[in-house]
């Protein structure tokens, strides 16, 4: 499991495929990083053709990443990750999420002991998020928590209304060039953090 405070030499650069904001300056290994891209890829495996696609869901992707963010420590106050609310705006307005659900994991049997837990080990169920948390963006973000982050829980800062409060916000939206995801940046951080999603599932 991650811990909240991380020795300054992790952060390093390193060549991650699916966390690629953080290939500069990471505290995650690529190992750590290709179980990013396997959870997030369970996240979708079992939407239909008109749903699953590489682009999906860049929100998640992003909040997928948040254990190789050399910054965490900074939002982290015990078991609390501070995560800010214009972010979970941006994530909850995703359309998709009423069009095309997701998968969630199955609970596996009480006497089940495996040390390479896989949490879709047990199979999944499509369910629709909006629905399924009474259009909670905070319950949702706790159901589906990035991995070696799951003893964490993460509560909603309203940087909204006062900006001058600490919460974590994808590196892609902390500036004001990069604020919109439907800026040519953003798009491409989107597609570059989708490449390796796409080769592995698509080809």
């Amino acid at each position: 499991m991650l811990t909240p405070l991380r020795p300054l030499s992790l952060h390093q650069a390193r060549y991650l495929k699916f966390c690629q904001d953080y290939n500069s300056r990471a505290c995650c290994i690529p190992g750590h990083d290709l179980e990013n891209q396997v959870q997030f890829e369970n996240l979708i495996d079992g939407l239909g053709p008109g749903c699953k696609n590489p682009m999906m869901y860049p929100e998640v992707r992003y909040f997928y990443c948040l254990g190789c963010d050399p910054e965490q420590p900074r939002y982290t106050d015990g078991d609390r990750i501070h995560i800010c609310k214009s972010f979970l705006d941006k994530l909850w307005r995703d359309p998709a999420y009423d069009e095309c659900g997701v998968m969630s994991s199955n609970s596996c049997p009480s006497n089940w002991v495996d040390e390479d837990f896989d949490p879709y080990m047990c199979g999944d169920s499509l369910l629709l998020p909006k629905q399924y948390f009474n259009n909670n963006a905070t319950l949702f973000i706790n159901h589906f928590k990035p991995p070696g982050l799951e003893d964490f829980t993460f509560v909603e800062v309203d940087d909204v209304a006062d900006s001058s409060l600490e919460c974590w916000l994808a590196p892609a939206f902390q500036s004001s060039a990069m604020s919109r995801l439907g800026s040519s940046s953003s798009l491409a951080t989107v597609a570059i953090m989708a490449t390796g999603l796409a080769l592995r599932s698509w080809l």
